[in-house]
């Protein structure tokens, strides 16, 4: 199984958010990608995933193009993601968030199944199939809880379940570890490391840097729009391109930390002199 960006380029009117990047994910890895804020990590899932048309280049699973596809073909060619900022049906259960991803997708086949004409047998199957993924995070004593109900890091994880309902080939989840607390992101830490399987690509978008170099096989840095580095976490720590692009070159260093020094003798001295 291959997944891979071929000289991949997108397009907002005269800007370039992303330019001829090419990257080849493994089946079995989790391949991390990181940068600075603006880099182009999101832009980058928002074309795998469909969301974004590609200005220029290609995107293949297996030698099966996917630019110009809707985002329902590409899911349906076993491609899966979670974004941002939570998309959950709020008002319905834990359950009918996952399984709502496997109905028929004919109205036909739906109402039947609404109305159990003949489909008891495979929706049993698809509900014994949605208790494993709750059980695989803990859900299984929330299934009859509304997703609005759950806590901000339950939610986190019934978005992941739901994406991996459908057993994707790629899943690409973009910045899962926002918004939560240290426990939850160390519980997050764990079941990441549970996804890797060998005919599963994880690509995971995130800025916690703990956490990518903790769980990941392989990390490709962007920088304006650009690869600017791949390798495995070891050698993306050691690369002296990664930390200028992340911490600034060494006269910037300075000058914050001189600011920051500035800064805390001048809140020193308030507090001397009984300000608040």
């Amino acid at each position: 199984m291959s997944f891979e960006l071929q000289n991949v380029t997108k397009r907002f009117g005269a800007v370039a958010a992303i330019t001829d990047v090419s990257i080849r994910f493994e089946p079995g890895q989790i391949h991390a990608i990181i940068g600075p804020n603006g880099a182009g990590k999101s832009t980058l899932v928002n074309m795998a995933g469909g969301s974004y048309a590609v200005t220029a280049g290609r995107i293949l699973l297996d030698g099966r193009e996917l630019q110009g596809l809707k985002k329902h073909e590409i899911s349906l060619a076993g491609v899966a993601r979670t974004y941002q900022n939570i998309r959950l049906f709020d008002r319905m259960s834990v359950m009918e968030n996952l399984e709502v991803c496997l109905y028929p997708q004919r109205t036909t086949r739906i109402l039947a199944d609404v109305l159990g004409l003949g489909e008891a047998g495979r929706r049993e199957q698809r509900l014994a199939h949605c208790r494993r993924l709750l059980d695989r995070f803990d859900l299984v004593p929330f299934a009859g809880v509304e997703a609005r109900n759950l806590s901000y890091g339950r939610q986190r994880m019934l978005e992941i379940a739901r994406a991996m309902v459908r057993t994707p080939r790629v899943l690409m989840l973009d910045e899962p570890a926002a918004g939560l607390n240290d426990a939850e992101t160390r519980d997050l830490k764990q079941r990441l490391r549970h996804l890797r399987r060998p005919d599963l690509i994880v690509i995971v978008i995130e800025h916690d840097m703990d956490l990518v170099m903790s769980i990941s096989d392989h990390v490709t840095v962007m920088h304006r729009g650009q690869v600017l580095f791949a390798g495995t976490p070891a050698q993306v720590q050691e690369n002296p391109d990664v930390r200028e692009a992340y911490l600034g070159t060494e006269d910037e260093l300075d000058a914050i930390r001189s600011l920051a020094q500035r800064r805390k003798a001048e809140r020193r001295l308030r507090q001397q002199a009984g300000a608040v």
